[in-house]
């Protein structure tokens, strides 16, 4: 739930980097059915700014981890930590209880990260594409950021990731029903908070 509570702050920060963007362009704001599509869409209209190419790519990158931890939850390939004493509605506000008090973002609860997160499922997300987006963005901003060698080192990170969880995300598709000797993990070990999976056969 961490990774798609990202995905939402992110959300909401790229749009009012665009939205900033689109006023001082002259540009009004395209309504559009989801918010990520009229990032997508802004590509047409004028050249996005690299600062909101960098946001797309962790927006793709924490989406894609979100969904996919969704997946293996909702398949019943992982089993999250249980406890006799918080739920996991319980564990959601008690990781976002501030952020929910300050409406960071506004509209966010438990019920809408169950909503969006309970179809989730390794047929469909295999064809969103989420990793492959966020690695092609990646490579496509190190012309942008050529002089900046932390900011190399991060698009280099994020390709990484996406890379290696693009991978993970095919094996897990092609394995069909859950496989008991199949063990998934995540680490940290490519980026300090986007988590790369590993696939093992025990």
């Amino acid at each position: 739930m961490v990774y798609w509570y990202i995905y939402i702050v992110l959300i909401n920060l790229a749009e009012k980097k665009h939205l900033r963007i689109g006023m001082s362009s002259g540009i009004g704001k395209k309504k559009t059915k989801k918010k990520r599509d009229s990032l997508k869409d802004a590509g047409m209209n004028y050249q996005i700014s690299a600062a909101v190419k960098f946001l797309q790519s962790q927006i793709y990158l924490a989406e894609g981890l979100g969904m996919m931890l969704a997946a293996l939850r909702n398949e019943r390939r992982i089993f999250p930590p249980q406890s006799p004493f918080s739920t996991e509605h319980e564990i959601f506000i008690q990781q976002f209880e501030l952020l929910l008090k300050a409406c960071l973002p506004d509209g966010i609860s438990y019920q809408t990260y169950k909503e969006s997160t309970a179809q989730a499922n390794f047929s469909t997300l295999v064809m969103c594409d989420y990793f492959k987006e966020a690695q092609k963005i990646a490579k496509e901003l190190k012309s942008n950021f050529a002089n900046d060698p932390e900011m190399m080192a991060e698009l280099r990170r994020i390709e990484l990731v996406a890379e290696r969880n693009n991978i993970a995300l095919t094996v897990i598709s092609r394995l069909g029903t859950p496989d008991p000797s199949v063990k998934i993990s995540f680490t940290l070990s490519h980026h300090p908070f986007f988590a790369t999976a590993i696939v093992k056969r025990s």
